[in-house]
C-alpha cells in the first residue's frame, strides 16, 4: 500500500517534498511579516545568516513557552504542530495548535480554531494591553494557518486565537484573530505574483513590495547581509527612534508609574538603550 511507503520515507527521513521549477517554500511567520524580497529570498533559497546568541535564546524560551501553553489548553487539544503544504503559493508551515469546541460547552461557538502562541517581553505585552488588540503581523500568521488547515485537511475553521505570554511575569492575554479579509486576499495575491517572479530568478521591485523604512523588522532581517535597501534604512535610522520605539517608551513609562507606586527600582536610559538595541 502507497500508505505505508509514505510512512517508512517519513520514519527514514526519505520524504521529499513537490518541488517546482527549483523553488523552495516560505514559511507563515516571514510571509505575515509582509516584507516580499525576503518571501522571494526564501523561496529562492538566499543563505540566511546565522542568528545571535541571544536570538537563539528567546527562540528556546519560545519552545518552552509552546509546550507549556499546550499543557493548559489539552482539554480542548486535537494536534499540536499540524503542518500544512500549498505546493501553489509555495508556502509550507506547522500550526502551533488545533483545537475543538464542543457545542456542550459553547453552542454558538463549537468548532475548529487554530491556535498561536507567541512570547513577548514586558514592554510588547504591555503595549498589547494598552491597544486591546494583537499585532498585525501575528494576525495575518494565524490567517494563514486558518487557510492552510481548511484546504489542506478541509476542515471548517471557526476562527483563530492568539495566546500572548509575557515572558518575563508568565502573564498572558488571549486575542480571537479575525478570519481572512481584504487585506489577507491581497497578501495571496501579491504572494502569486512573486512567486512567479522568482520562477524567472528576479526579487521583487517597487515600495509596495518592501517594508516601510521605520518597521522594526529591518534590523533583525536574517537577509539583511544581502539587501541593500534593508542596509540603507539601518543605517539611516541608526541613533533614531522608530514609532514602534517610541511606543516602547510610552509603554515603559508606564511601567515606570506602576512600579513607582510599588517602591521597585527604575531602569535607567542607559539599560533602556540596552534592551531595545539602541546605538
Amino acid at each position: 500500500m502507497k500508505v505505508l511507503k509514505l510512512l517508512k520515507d517519513v520514519i527514514e527521513g526519505r520524504l521529499e517534498e513537490p518541488v517546482q521549477e527549483g523553488l523552495g517554500f516560505v514559511h507563515p511567520s516571514t510571509l505575515a511579516q509582509g516584507c516580499f524580497l525576503a518571501v522571494a529570498r526564501e523561496l529562492l533559497g538566499h543563505p540566511k545568516a546565522e542568528p545571535g546568541v541571544r536570538r537563539l535564546r528567546l527562540m528556546q524560551a519560545g519552545n518552552a513557552a509552546h509546550e507549556r501553553v499546550m499543557n493548559y489548553v489539552r482539554p480542548f487539544l486535537v494536534a499540536q504542530e499540524v503542518p500544512f503544504l500549498d505546493p501553489e503559493h509555495r508556502i509550507k508551515g506547522r500550526c502551533d495548535g488545533l483545537l475543538f469546541i464542543p457545542k456542550t460547552l459553547s453552542p454558538n461557538d463549537a468548532g475548529f480554531y487554530v491556535l498561536e502562541v507567541k512570547a513577548v517581553s514586558s514592554t510588547s505585552f504591555l503595549e498589547l494591553k494598552a491597544t486591546g488588540t494583537p499585532r498585525i503581523e501575528h494576525v495575518r500568521q494565524c490567517q494563514i494557518y486558518q487557510w492552510g488547515l481548511a484546504n489542506s485537511y478541509e476542515l471548517r475553521i471557526q476562527g483563530g486565537l492568539i495566546y500572548y505570554e509575557n515572558r518575563d511575569t508568565l502573564e498572558y492575554a488571549l486575542f480571537l484573530a479575525p478570519s481572512m479579509d481584504q487585506g489577507f486576499s491581497e497578501l495571496l495575491e501579491k504572494l502569486r505574483f512573486v512567486v512567479g517572479l522568482a520562477k524567472e530568478g528576479r526579487l521583487p521591485e517597487g515600495p509596495e513590495y518592501k517594508l516601510p523604512e521605520g518597521h522594526w523588522a529591518h534590523r533583525y532581517c536574517p537577509y539583511l547581509h544581502l539587501c541593500g535597501y534593508g542596509q540603507g534604512v539601518v543605517a539611516q535610522n541608526k541613533g533614531h527612534l522608530s514609532e514602534a520605539l517610541r511606543a516602547k517608551i510610552i509603554a515603559q513609562s508606564i511601567v515606570k508609574k506602576a512600579h513607582k507606586k510599588e517602591g521597585r527600582k527604575q531602569k535607567s536610559l542607559e539599560e533602556l538603550a540596552e534592551e531595545f538595541g539602541w546605538e
